[in-house]
């Protein structure tokens, strides 16, 4: 079933079309790869999809509600999570104070309710959430420590913790495995892949062509804006188009 749908999806930059008329279809349980490269407008889509950036044309629906036009945060209340190619996180808060963001960003609290001082019957189940976030990325041990002084590649998996936290019904990561050494990026395929076997939609663009091969249920392959190859990882990534592509960034 498909959890995230975008459908004509265009954004141009005077001249130059970033993302032209693409259509995309990322479904639940199971991990979708944008690959392509530099220069092929994936970020742009990426911002165009949660609406960091607005889209000149196309559709943006998740889990059949439609999102073309919501700011990012609306888009985040309708399920919808996603990290940064640049790592974006509260420096100065504590690890399981990062992840916390997320779980309470999704959850909410009643505005009344903080403003009064009143009680907020769902603190354990944010806490309890935080708690499991953590554990299933490794960082229980990190609970503590100022989210700032750890290194990249550390950082980049609380961020992955918040936006997880988050609960969405699709996740989408830029270039997640950028500053992971191989124990974090191992540890980060399970966890993607333990995430669409609960059924959440995961769409990944990433250069890492190792890394998208361990963890994508199918790819999909940008040039020049538009989406140009489809497939299981086997096929694409053997693709003489990708090996040109690949080759030549070398």
């Amino acid at each position: 079933m498909t959890e995230l749908e975008i459908r004509g999806l265009r954004r141009r930059f005077g001249g130059v079309a970033a993302v032209d008329g693409v259509d995309l279809d990322v479904p639940a349980g199971a991990v979708t790869a944008l690959i392509g490269p530099n220069g092929a407008g994936k970020t742009t889509l990426f911002h165009c999809v949660t609406g960091l950036d607005a889209a000149d044309g196309g559709t943006v629906t998740l889990g059949g509600r439609r999102l073309s036009g919501l700011p990012p945060h609306a888009r985040a209340r309708a399920g919808m999570a996603w990290t940064f190619q640049r790592i974006e996180l509260f420096a100065g808060l504590t690890v399981a104070e990062n992840v916390r963001v997320g779980a309470e960003n999704r959850r909410g609290r009643p505005l009344a309710a903080g403003l009064l001082g009143l009680p907020d019957r769902r603190r354990g189940e944010v806490r309890a959430t935080v708690s499991a976030v953590l554990d299933r990325l490794g960082l229980t041990a990190l609970a503590d420590a100022p989210a700032g002084t750890l290194p990249t590649g550390t950082m980049r998996l609380v961020e992955v913790g918040r936006a997880v936290a988050a609960e969405p019904s699709a996740l989408l990561l830029d270039e997640p495995a950028s500053g992971l050494d191989d124990d974090q990026i191992a540890r980060l395929v399970r966890v993607l892949r333990g995430l669409a076997g609960d059924g959440m939609a995961v769409l990944v663009v990433e250069h890492d062509l190792r890394f998208v091969g361990a963890v994508a249920d199918s790819v999909r392959v940008m040039v020049g804006g538009r989406i140009v190859l489809s497939g299981r990882p086997d096929e694409v990534l053997a693709a003489p188009l990708v090996r040109e592509i690949y080759a030549g960034e070398e």
